[in-house]
Order: structure tokens, then C-alpha cells, then sequence
């Protein structure tokens, strides 16, 4: 089961999730998640998941050894050891009130303030948290066990408070008093939260909220992107499949193109035209981890021929690379031809494929009168990297070669479209991509071959470290080793008459 970023980290708060008929009084908040059917839930819940969210993760977990290794996810496991010794509770203790309906609002990341509600039939409760002070709020009687960061408690070594009230058949748990009364009060008003769409665990995201939060920002990357306002989520099974659905608003961009990569390792389109060049020439042209914004080294004055005993002779010195400490003087060269070529000539959209040997391959619309600036500009950077290269035609493609007849760079052109790959043999079968309708970009991945090239991942992103997260080694590969039996995503968005949706495919065996 794969839980959205936002959603795995209301989960962690407090694990377990549902729904009552009218909704849990969940105040707004920028991330808000219930469950319809607790135990359709339970049902769904296996593996490494369960194992997270009853207490008991394997050591080793990859997911859990990569949220260690972030910022909030080392701050998060230390907090919630500190709350467990007023609230020992797992998703087993949350089985243990038969809910008929949870919910669970987190309302500010930085002071781990969360609010989690549940529905239960029990008059008296199997367990419940330990007794505080006795408070009131609205007529309703609660406890306060210890304040959170969000009430103002001086205690820095704790951020995470504890407070619980019952109101009828509602038990309300928050992490600090401010969130408690929150809630209380959308309970006293009437109000719930309903499940924005139907499925074993529903979601909103506030994304307007969470790209302010330089937590969200930081750790979950959210890009820019053209959403805008509240995304609704939720997964369901169908079919047999886990099927994750999104639906929101802010999509202007225009339909997107489709094209067969049937043994592609990971294939797709995307509709921002903007990322098209970090992916050029990360993928194609300068297939190195980080590849420099400023990768021309300046001129250096030649050492004077009378010799000078505090010279330094040597121009270069081999067994040292060369120094960025000055970077300001080192030059972007043709960089800056690139910028402006993707200044006149915008594009819309792109598609990529990357095969199970790992050559990938880009394709995007591209004027014919065009092409010998685009082939002009690849053979300036491959000459940058390599020195003195060549272009001829091989077959249907003009591929940049360097050295003894080493590919480099290929290009070609299928109708309005160009491909451009690492060699022309990779270029073979090319054929341009079709319109399609209403779908504004999609992607596919063979989960099988991607986990194989973890070796690869971990040698270019290098080691492990505390001070920071591997993009693909930790998250991606991480979040893999929690679905083993998910041999396959598929991922598609279509425009709708407001908004879009999009719907993920978990595929098995």
C-alpha cells in the first residue's frame, strides 16, 4: 500500500484512520485523512505498513532507515517516544475501540500538532490516555497530560503535548490544547469532515497551506506545479489492484502526447515544458549526479619563462582536481547558448523512456528549421566534455561522435518531434508521439527493473549520511522495499471540466 507523503506523516502522528457517517470534527488543517471503513482498512493493511503502524518495524525497514535519516523524521520518532509514555497506543489499540469512524487532522508540522478523532459504540473504553488536569472548553469537561509547542510550553525537548476529551460517542486525542479545543468546537457547531472521495483511506491536501510550510518544502518536495487550492485523494481496490485517485483544480496545461515503450523499464510524459532541459542534459547530455551551472574553468596566464623560485610551474596538477573555491570566475560556455535556444523557442511538453539497460531516451516538439542549432548546441557541450567531435548521419539519426567513432549524442527527427538519445542504435524503431484528448501527462515504471538498479542509484548519490537525504536511494528505493509484491505503476492525468483527475495503478503478479 503506498501512502501519499502527506498522508504517511499523519499516519506516523497517530497511527490508524476512519470515517463516521456524518464525519469526524476535524478542524481545517492543511492535511486532513479519514477512514469510511476502519475494517476494511485492517483488511487492506499488510506487510511492512502494518508492521509500521502497530509498533513493530523490522529493523532494516527502508523506509523507516530513510525517515530516520531526515530532518523531520528523526525529530518525529523522538517526539512521539517522549508522547508514548503518556500514550502507548498502535493501531492495535485503536482496533481495541471497534471504531466505527477515524479521523486525523494535522494542523502544524513544525509543532507536530495533530488531532485524531474516533467514533466508537463502547460506553466504557477498553483503554484510554492517562488523566491530566481537568479543564473545560464550550460546556465540555477534558484533560490536559502536558502542553504542546503550539500552547506555548517552554519545554523545548518536548514539541508534542497531550490532550482527550469524550464527548458522547466521540473520543478526541490532540497533541496539544489549542488543537483539542479546535476540535471540540467543530464538534460543538455540528460540523465533520467527510471523506472527500470514497476509498479505504480518504485524504485532503491543502497545498496553498503546505507549500508556506518550509517543512513540507524541505522534506517532501512539492513542486510548483499547476495545482492550485485543496487535492482530494483516497485509495481503493479495484479489481483486485490497489488504486490510488486525485482529483483538484489549477490544470491549464493543454493535452499531452502518448507513445509505445512496451519494454521500457520507465516510460511517460510530462506537460512542463520547464523540465525538459534539467532532464536533457542530466539524462543525455551530462549524465553525471550533479552536473555544474558554471562548468567552464577560466583562463589562467601562462608562468613566465624566467624562472621564479615562488611560481608556482605547473598549470595543472593531476593529482588534484580542480578547485570550485572561486567559482564565481569559472564561465557556463555554450550553457548560455542552450538558455537562450529554449528561450525562443519554448516547449510545451516531453516524454522520456528509459530501457532496462539503462539508455534512456527524450523525445518534444521541435521546428525542423531549428534542428541544426539544437545538433550545433549538443555538439558543443559533448566537445566540452570530450573535445573534438563529429557529426554524421547514422541510419534516420545524425549522431555526435567523439574519439575513435565513440557515440556520444544522436538525433532524430520523427514529424514535428526529435529524439535524442546517447546513440543512434538507441534511436532505432523511434516513431513521433500521438495526441491524445484529454490526457495532460502520464508515466509507466516496471518496478522490477528500477529495484535492480539500486546498485546504480546508491553508486552516483553516494553513501548514507545524516546531514542529508538520497533522493532515489533513500525515498524511492525506500518506499520500493515496503510494496515488494508491486511489480509495476502506472500513472495517468486527465483534464476535467474544473480541474483534473488522476488515478495510480499498484500492479502485482
Amino acid at each position: 500500500m503506498r501512502i501519499p507523503a502527506a498522508g504517511a506523516l499523519v499516519l506516523a502522528l497517530a497511527p490508524g484512520a476512519a470515517l463516521a457517517a456524518s464525519g469526524p470534527p476535524l478542524p481545517p488543517a492543511p492535511v486532513r485523512v479519514v477512514i469510511e471503513d476502519p475494517a476494511a482498512f485492517d483488511a487492506a493493511l499488510t506487510g511492512a505498513f502494518r508492521r509500521a503502524l502497530t509498533g513493530a518495524p523490522q529493523e532494516g525497514d527502508p523506509v523507516v532507515a530513510a525517515w530516520r535519516r531526515t530532518r523531520v523524521g528523526s525529530k518525529l520518532e523522538e517526539q512521539w517516544a517522549k508522547l508514548s509514555d503518556d500514550l502507548p497506543w498502535t493501531w492495535d489499540s485503536i482496533r481495541r475501540l471497534k471504531p466505527r469512524s477515524v479521523g486525523i487532522a494535522l494542523l502544524e508540522v513544525g509543532h507536530l500538532e495533530a488531532v485524531l478523532a474516533v467514533d466508537t459504540p463502547l460506553a466504557r473504553l477498553p483503554i484510554t490516555p492517562r488523566a491530566g488536569e481537568p479543564a473545560t472548553h464550550a460546556g465540555v469537561s477534558y484533560q490536559v497530560v502536558a502542553k504542546g509547542a503550539a500552547d506555548g510550553s517552554e519545554d523545548s525537548d518536548r514539541r508534542m503535548g497531550l490532550a482527550w476529551a469524550r464527548m458522547g460517542s466521540l473520543l478526541l486525542v490532540a497533541t496539544s490544547e489549542r488543537g483539542l479545543r479546535l476540535a471540540i468546537d467543530e464538534a460543538q457547531a455540528g460540523r465533520g469532515f467527510e471523506a472527500p472521495l470514497p476509498g479505504l483511506v480518504s485524504l485532503e491536501l491543502d497545498l496553498d497551506a503546505l507549500r508556506k510550510d518550509r517543512y513540507f518544502r524541505r522534506e517532501f518536495l512539492f513542486g510548483a506545479g499547476p495545482e492550485e487550492g485543496k487535492v482530494k485523494a483516497a485509495l481503493r481496490v479495484e479489481g483486485g489492484r490497489l488504486v490510488e485517485v486525485r482529483e483538484g483544480s489549477g490544470e491549464t496545461r493543454g493535452p499531452g502526447m502518448v507513445f509505445d515503450a512496451p519494454d521500457a523499464a520507465a516510460s511517460g510524459w510530462e506537460a512542463d515544458g520547464g523540465a525538459l532541459w534539467p532532464a536533457l542534459r542530466a539524462a543525455v547530455l551530462e549524465p553525471i549526479p550533479v552536473p555544474a551551472e558554471r562548468p567552464v574553468p577560466p583562463l589562467s596566464a601562462l608562468p613566465a619563462a624566467a624562472p621564479q623560485a615562488a611560481q608556482d610551474r605547473y598549470l595543472v596538477n593531476l593529482e588534484r582536481p580542480l578547485a570550485r573555491a572561486e567559482s564565481a570566475a569559472w564561465e557556463e560556455g555554450e550553457l548560455a547558448r542552450w538558455r537562450g535556444l529554449w528561450s525562443d523557442t519554448p516547449v510545451t511538453g516531453w516524454g522520456y523512456a528509459v530501457e532496462r539497460d539503462g539508455a534512456r531516451r527524450i523525445v518534444f516538439p521541435w521546428p525542423p528549421e531549428r534542428d541544426k542549432e539544437l545538433i550545433d548546441l549538443c555538439r558543443a557541450t559533448v566537445e566540452r566534455r570530450a573535445g573534438r567531435a563529429t557529426v554524421g548521419a547514422v541510419n534516420e539519426a545524425r549522431q555526435i561522435s567523439v574519439g575513435p567513432d565513440l557515440p556520444a549524442v544522436a538525433v532524430r527527427r520523427t514529424g514535428a518531434y526529435v529524439w535524442l538519445a546517447a546513440s543512434a542504435r538507441h534511436l532505432e524503431g523511434a516513431v513521433a508521439p500521438r495526441p491524445s484528448p484529454d490526457v495532460v501527462r502520464w508515466a509507466r515504471a516496471d518496478l522490477i527493473a528500477l529495484r535492480g538498479e539500486a546498485p546504480r542509484w546508491e553508486k552516483a548519490e553516494g553513501p548514507a549520511a545524516p546531514e542529508q537525504t538520497r533522493p532515489l536511494s533513500d525515498r524511492i528505493l525506500g518506499l520500493l522495499g515496503w510494496i515488494p509484491e508491486t511489480t509495476s505503476l502506472t500513472v495517468e492525468r486527465r483534464r476535467t471540466g474544473d480541474g483534473w483527475s488522476e488515478t495510480l495503478v499498484f500492479g502485482g503478479r
